[in-house]
């Protein structure tokens, strides 16, 4: 166990990395690193301790960026079905407009 295990930024860390909600995690991100930003002021007192909570507030940031990318991905792709299912109800019942009404 390392020295930062405890700390309140890796656990919400963990929670954004574990988080398979996909509504939720963005929120979670947000959350992580606004948590790491308050300890990497607290951290910025001391340069010259936590070298290991600094590297791993790296990787963390660096992870954290990976799983927005991947959020992003998702969601354009999410848009681009939604706009494929709507185009596809549109040519569905375009027929219909052009129809005479019948009374």
């Amino acid at each position: 166990m390392n020295n930062y295990d405890s700390q309140k930024w890796f656990n919400l860390y963990k929670t954004a990395l574990l988080e398979l909600e996909r509504a939720a995690l963005t929120g979670r991100i947000a959350d992580a690193r606004a948590e790491i930003t308050l300890r990497l002021e607290t951290l910025q007192q001391h340069p010259d301790l936590h070298h290991a909570e600094m590297s791993a507030i790296q990787d963390a940031l660096n992870n954290l960026r990976v799983l927005e990318r991947e959020e992003q991905r998702m969601a354009a792709e999410d848009k681009k079905r939604i706009l494929q299912q709507t185009v596809q109800r549109l040519k569905t019942i375009a027929p219909k407009f052009g129809e005479p009404e019948q009374q």
